[in-house]
């Protein structure tokens, strides 16, 4: 079968001390980022991606909810919480150089991997021809917002499809679209063996910067953001650096 090299899906199990650094991003052009919610790519992974953005990286931001439901703030509807997180999230994209963002529009809190997210996914591999994806790890037994697996399952599950001319084709009818070119996928919040340790010490304050402007979520950095310092710098616990961004490395033939 012409695609069987396609279907085969291994996990890169690795030693913590085989693990390896920024290099494993060393052959990528275009990066895709699918995560369920405004402020996602940020505290996951914002270093990596400003780092990316620095060496000429094009990325690419996909948040498939809206981020309506995330507040204690009882004066705000959902629909004035859904605008003012778009806002944020450009901002956000403007500190860590990501070209362009997008929504997919689902409710916060309420995200299946569903045949429409699927599709909505595969459209965007083939629209940004991005060559690298990034999201959450789906098979952690640890991940347990419901939306951060539901995001990541359907990215990959958007994979496969993505690169078949007969799924979705008028989706290739759209200036400059072709079949996706994932080569690819990294899974962050994952503890299953990350294989990918990336010292972003050095760039965390623009890591900050990038969550800060989620002004709605996190009010300062002593207040908000003291449990993802904690988690960077559990990363890099064993290492020579201080803040540290992992990954799981999903092979993909």
């Amino acid at each position: 079968m012409i695609l069987q090299k396609h279907l085969r899906m291994e996990y890169i199990e690795q030693m913590e001390d085989e693990r390896i650094g920024f290099e494993a991003f060393e052959e990528v052009r275009k990066v895709i980022v699918v995560a369920a919610h405004p402020d996602d790519l940020e505290t996951m992974c914002g270093g990596t991606i400003y780092k990316l953005a620095q060496q000429g990286v094009e990325i690419y931001s996909v948040n498939c909810t809206l981020g309506d439901i995330g507040t204690n703030d009882r004066t705000l509807d959902r629909k004035t919480l859904a605008e003012v997180r778009q806002v944020e999230t450009e901002t956000a994209a403007s500190v860590l150089g990501i070209k362009q963002t997008f929504n997919l529009g689902h409710p916060d809190g309420e995200l299946v991997a569903d045949l429409t997210l699927r599709a909505q996914i595969a459209n965007l591999y083939r629209i940004t021809q991005a060559d690298t994806l990034l999201t959450f790890d789906p098979f952690w037994t640890g991940q347990i917002h419901p939306d951060h697996v539901a995001a990541s399952q359907a990215a990959i599950d958007a994979y496969m499809p993505s690169k078949m001319f007969l799924y979705q084709p008028e989706q290739l009818e759209q200036d400059g679209a072709d079949v996706g070119c994932i080569e690819r996928v990294f899974l962050f919040s994952s503890d299953r063996q990350p294989d990918v340790l990336v010292d972003v010490t050095a760039v965390y304050p623009q890591k900050v910067q990038g969550c800060l402007a989620h002004k709605s979520q996190f009010k300062n950095e002593k207040e908000g953001l003291q449990w993802m310092k904690d988690l960077d710098k559990g990363h890099a616990e064993n290492a020579d650096f201080e803040y540290g961004e992992r990954f799981k490395t999903l092979r993909v033939w």
